[in-house]
């Protein structure tokens, strides 16, 4: 009777610890959705960044390129004249 009242109290202290390694285990997991989140939505920060960063630079060369017609217009209008 002694010896299964201290496996009683064994599988007591064993479903306890169970549930708190359960529970440790259920706050990392949020821990860790909440961090892919966070990593989600600055890389998609990071990724919109960029590509304002790359529609301005064609926004310039897109001027550039402008600026270079006019000029060559011009330079066929003088030799038109």
């Amino acid at each position: 009777m002694h010896y299964s009242e201290h496996s009683v109290t064994e599988i007591d202290s064993l479903k306890q610890r169970i549930k708190e390694l359960e529970s440790l285990l259920e706050k990392e997991r949020e821990s860790h959705k909440s961090e892919i989140e966070r990593v989600k939505t600055n890389n998609y920060e990071a990724l919109e960044a960029s590509q304002t960063r790359y529609q301005g630079e064609l926004a310039i060369q897109r001027e550039n390129f402008q600026r270079q017609v006019e000029k060559l217009k011009s330079k066929l209008q003088s030799f038109e004249v």
